[in-house]
């Protein structure tokens, strides 16, 4: 896409080569403005191709917008919640997530920083992107942790969106978002360590307590000794009274459920799953063990129990589960590239698993041994 700006209006434009790929009934909606947080949108015939032009005049690139001003910031957060619960809800209307185009360079809002608006590409797009998961396909990985939209996410808000989408949740995804309406609490507390004039009172006694005991006046050096202990004594109540503020999502929630199970459970056994695989960049065996009900394999070292980066491993790639003394894998890649002996698997099925069968996720192959 391109920026134009003339006496006009302002515009962000995109190439399209045939007008036959362009959904009439996505271009129907978006001109009818019913996607409130849509550009208006315009599509234009060029000598070759056709140009579609979104109109921003009079709002503002999200990317020039971020200050540090807290209240700027929580403006900012509820109107890009928003954002996110206006696409989670495209589905209903038939309009497709994946068609969001989502960039940090073509986010708009207005100059109260009430709302944002997006860019809408209106191709077509096959069916079974009608779901949360197709935004993974328009890079909102890559969005959530642009500079832009990254300076308005606490710790661990991206990651929960970002797992929503790979287990296809509509419903956290929709709490997620929620969340970033809500005004970020500030507590103002005092610095752990010294201001710079308690550091000079504190060098002055201790140098004063000195001298006063080389001139063997013991009685004035207890006396700056004793002040002394009070400033330690001050520096230690605000180390007790500070506070680390940890960000707990569903995501959190659904990740400690689907890895460890219910904690309340009594597991039946003591047995395990051993997955061995070679690493195809040094040829190092490596052998995997799983004594949990529930563990992820992938390549997102957060969210999974087996970690590993090899070519083709989706963040969330393949689920073992166990009942009684049963193993099951399902697929949860992106791509659909988890096979069992060679056989692909369909997304989320269960599949028994045996021993020395082959498990393959993308280009990683795991030797299967139950215990």
């Amino acid at each position: 896409m391109e920026i134009r700006k003339g006496p006009y209006g302002h515009y962000a434009v995109q190439k399209i080569e045939d007008i036959n790929s362009i959904n009439n009934y996505t271009r129907e909606i978006i001109e009818e403005n019913i996607p409130g947080n849509v550009l208006p949108m315009y599509i234009i015939p060029t000598i070759r191709s056709y140009e579609v032009s979104f109109e921003f005049s009079g709002l503002f690139p999200l990317k020039e917008c971020i200050t540090d001003d807290t209240e700027n910031i929580n403006k900012l957060r509820k109107a890009l919640g928003d954002l996110f619960l206006f696409i989670a809800e495209l589905p209903d209307m038939l309009l497709f997530p994946s068609s969001v185009i989502l960039d940090e360079r073509y986010i708009f809002t207005d100059q109260d920083h009430e709302k944002m608006y997006v860019c809408f590409d209106p191709v077509m797009k096959p069916a079974e992107e009608l779901n949360i998961h197709s935004l993974k396909r328009s890079g909102i990985e890559r969005f959530i942790n642009s500079p832009s939209v990254a300076s308005l996410l606490l710790p661990g808000e991206s990651d929960g969106m970002i797992y929503a989408i790979e287990l296809n949740d509509k419903d956290m995804f929709i709490r997620e978002a929620k969340r970033l309406t809500e005004p970020i609490k500030t507590e103002q507390s005092g610095s752990v360590l010294y201001s710079l004039p308690e550091m000079k009172l504190v060098i002055l006694a201790s140098l004063l307590s000195l001298i006063f005991m080389l001139v063997k006046l013991p009685w004035v050096s207890l006396f700056f000794v004793s002040a002394e202990i009070l400033f330690a004594y001050k520096t230690y109540r605000k180390i007790k009274c500070t506070k680390e503020v940890t960000i707990h999502t569903d995501a959190d929630s659904a990740k400690r459920q689907m890895l460890f199970g219910d904690e309340n459970e009594k597991g039946s056994s003591i047995d395990a799953v051993i997955l061995t695989s070679r690493d195809t960049r040094t040829g190092i065996e490596e052998k995997k063990a799983i004594y949990t009900d529930k563990a992820v394999i992938g390549s997102d070292r957060f969210l999974c129990d087996i970690f590993n980066t090899d070519e083709g491993i989706s963040p969330v790639h393949a689920k073992i589960t166990r009942n009684g003394r049963t193993y099951y894998v399902s697929d949860l890649s992106s791509d659909n590239s988890t096979f069992l002996n060679n056989v692909r698997l369909l997304p989320g099925k269960d599949y028994e698993i045996k021993s020395d069968q082959t498990l393959i996720c993308g280009k990683r192959e795991y030797r299967i041994e139950i215990m």
